[in-house]
């Protein structure tokens, strides 16, 4: 077999046209498409990385906010407590002194009711007393009550303080001065004898005497001179027994 170098030659010029060819319309479109596709894979890539990043980044800000919502949630729980602990504290004093005062109104209260109650007991009693007596010493009025009420007014006279005596004095020096005698019944002549020196001892003068009878005095005379009155009464008596009676209430 012969070589023939033509058409090797031709061969090698038509494969290096052809190679020549591929290169500048194939290979190298080819190569620009491989490339085109690489950079945008790898911007796809790098998007992906990117979006990746901020989905992470979205992710802690979004666990971290929770964690600061759950965190102000508990907050406001524990101070929501507080509060409500507080306020129940405060109402619950509230009422404690409320009650406290009640107790204390109600207490005053009965206090009051029992010793209002122990008053008029109290009255009732002395009142009941006060017309006991009176009915008992209206029942033992008599001429010889009488006689003794004179004998307790002539001791009075004896006792008189040295004011009142020098007032009854200057009375009795008086141009119309005279005795009034006021009893319940007339009194017997022994009685008024012994009264009247007793006055006339006391005055130091004599007066004359004007008589008068009064039954609602019960027993026991008085004896009037100028502005000044001398009394030894069972209703005088009785008078000043229930007014010191009602003091002492």
């Amino acid at each position: 077999m012969q070589l023939d170098w033509t058409t090797s030659l031709l061969q090698i010029v038509n494969f290096l046209v052809l190679v020549w060819l591929l290169k500048r319309f194939l290979y190298r479109p080819v190569l620009d498409v491989i490339a085109r596709r690489r950079e945008g894979i790898e911007k796809a890539l790098n998007d992906a990385r990117e979006a990746e990043t901020r989905a992470e980044t979205l992710r802690q800000d979004y666990e971290r906010k929770l964690a600061e919502q759950d965190s102000a949630q508990a907050a406001d729980m524990a101070r929501l407590g507080d509060e409500l602990a507080a306020e129940r504290s405060r109402r619950m004093a509230k009422l404690d002194a409320e009650l406290a005062a009640e107790h204390e109104r109600q207490l005053a209260l009965v206090e009051k009711q029992t010793a209002d109650a122990g008053r008029k007991a109290g009255d009732a009693a002395r009142a009941a007393a006060l017309n006991f007596v009176s009915h008992l010493l209206g029942r033992l009025s008599g001429a010889e009550l009488d006689s003794r009420l004179v004998d307790m007014l002539i001791e009075d006279l004896a006792t008189l303080p040295a004011e009142q005596l020098e007032a009854l004095h200057d009375a009795a020096a008086a141009p119309d001065a005279s005795l009034q005698l006021t009893t319940a019944r007339p009194l017997s002549e022994a009685d008024q004898t012994r009264l009247l020196s007793a006055l006339n001892d006391a005055l130091g003068r004599s007066l004359p005497m004007t008589k008068q009878i009064d039954p609602s005095m019960q027993s026991g005379l008085r004896v009037g001179i100028g502005p000044w009155m001398l009394a030894a009464s069972l209703a005088d008596e009785l008078v000043f027994f229930r007014s010191g009676a009602r003091r002492a209430c």
